[in-house]
């Protein structure tokens, strides 16, 4: 790959990142928190980006006064290098691996004082007083440290393959290895520059999935919406798989959002969706299907399992309710859908939510109240 190649690269990858963030921008991606580290990531990027346009350029010439700030270019690249997939490392670990999160940051914190320290001991990198360049004897760390993070990344995501709540992995999984690849090949050939125009068109793919992503969830709730129920619904009718249909309603929203207000409605809403989710996690998938009503799809369980869900949902409740002023109350229904009985999913639906109306009436009733929310 010629210098000039690499440069328009790097000019076309900026270009795209600025594109995304100016996307993201206008209309941010999941909530405000993941899109402000997306919009972080590709900051990060384009820094790296330019920094490796200046090296370059800086490169051509055997300027002497060029040492130091070819020096200064060189301890920036590499100390921040393994940064930006470091973060998705983190963020696809979240709070649940805390311990290995802090292993990972002390990597980063080794691999940067190595590169302040190669300013002048040359240890991964050496810029002569000719203003030429040279790969140090441990130039591969801070190269081997990022591919570390990537394959990390890649093989967590292999791991949960499989998980309902992670369809999308296959996907993700493909987008990892850009960077990944690039990182080895740069490694393997000193003239070839690629992790970070990899790295760049990663992060445009990763925004282009979780645009996509959108369509598909809730955005008050986080949680699938209507249109991944369909979808999701009508994969049985041609499969062979059998499930349970949990349909679930928000009692008396109507009431309080008359009394108290949408915000305080809204607020119901979200908790009650975090409480579905919450109960059923580990047997089934949770949807926003109308205003107050839900439906968890739950794939080859049994009775037993989902009657437990309903318990833990039961207890969140409470828990819940103990600390709010207005309280969740829900009424819910399940049927079982199952292939050998010629039933349409669709009728199993109907059934679970019959089911739960009957509940509703019934709790009204058991609380003197009327039926009618």
């Amino acid at each position: 790959m010629t210098i000039t190649a690499s440069i328009c690269t790097d000019i076309y990858a900026i270009i795209m990142l600025f594109i995304t963030i100016w996307l993201a921008n206008r209309n941010p991606i999941g909530n405000r928190s993941n899109n402000k580290i997306y919009i972080s990531m590709s900051v990060l990027t384009i820094a790296l980006l330019v920094l490796e346009i200046l090296t370059v350029l800086i490169g051509l010439s055997t300027n002497s006064n060029l040492v130091i700030p070819h020096r200064i270019a060189n301890v920036l690249g590499f100390t921040l290098s393994p940064v930006v997939p470091f973060i998705l490392l983190n963020c696809y670990n979240g709070k649940n691996k805390a311990l290995k999160n802090r292993l990972h940051a002390i990597l980063l914190c080794i691999n940067a004082i190595m590169c302040i320290i190669s300013y002048r001991t040359g240890w991964i990198f050496f810029v002569d007083d000719r203003n030429q360049y040279y790969r140090g004897e441990l130039f591969l760390i801070p190269m081997i440290i990022s591919t570390y993070y990537f394959v990390a990344l890649v093989i967590d995501v292999i791991k949960s393959i499989g998980d309902f709540r992670t369809e999308n992995n296959k996907l993700m999984i493909s987008i990892y290895f850009f960077p990944m690849i690039g990182a080895i090949l740069q490694i393997a050939f000193k003239d070839i520059l690629l992790i970070w125009g990899s790295m760049a068109i990663s992060l445009v793919f990763y925004y282009i999935l979780l645009r996509e992503l959108q369509f598909r969830y809730d955005a008050q709730t986080g949680i699938k919406n209507r249109l991944a129920f369909d979808k999701e619904m009508g994969k049985y009718i041609n499969s062979g798989k059998n499930a349970a249909i949990v349909v679930l309603d928000i009692n008396y929203l109507k009431r309080i959002n008359d009394r108290y207000g949408h915000k305080e409605g809204d607020d119901v809403i979200i908790n009650a969706a975090r409480i579905i989710k919450e109960s059923f996690i580990s047997i089934g998938e949770a949807f926003r299907i109308g205003g107050d009503e839900f439906c968890v799809i739950c794939e080859e369980t049994t009775k037993e399992s989902v009657d437990a869900a309903l318990i833990n949902l039961e207890e969140l409740l409470i828990e819940a309710n103990k600390e709010r002023t207005i309280k969740i109350e829900m009424a819910y229904g399940y049927d079982f859908y199952r292939k050998s009985e010629n039933e349409s999913i669709y009728v199993i639906f109907s059934k679970a939510d019959y089911a739960m109306y009957d509940h509703k009436a019934n709790s009204k009733r058991l609380y003197g109240r009327g039926v009618t929310d």
